[in-house]
């Protein structure tokens, strides 16, 4: 009896963490565009703040195009001179670049490694 309820306790908070994750990817989902418009408005007026939480917003968000993290990397290039606090959001920008341009491995490949012969 004691297995059928730990069993039942295992897969409840297995369905509560996998809500969880749900929700939080339809979250990202939904709130990109709008994220995007408030970093694009922040550029356009030249709110350093705001471009640098709705930055560090976006480059969290898992549904970012490479376009857009192109276009952040850009506005924190041409800035980052004169205004040292969007040095946080120039690395994680690099970084990001970096998951985004890491070979991926595939079928018959040493695991996205180079092969030394």
């Amino acid at each position: 009896m004691m297995l059928f309820y730990s069993l039942g306790i295992i897969s409840l908070v297995s369905i509560g963490i996998y809500y969880f994750i749900w929700k939080d990817k339809l979250s990202d989902k939904k709130n990109l565009e709008k994220d995007w418009q408030k970093f694009l408005k922040s550029e356009s007026l030249n709110d350093i703040k705001g471009i640098a939480s709705n930055g560090d917003k976006l480059i969290w968000n898992k549904y970012l195009l490479t376009e857009q993290l192109d276009q952040i990397i850009d506005v924190v290039n041409s800035r980052i001179s004169d205004f040292p606090e969007l040095k946080k959001l120039e690395n994680n920008a690099f970084n990001k670049k970096l998951h985004y341009d890491r070979p991926l491995p595939y079928p018959g490949s040493s695991g996205g490694k180079k092969q030394s012969w």
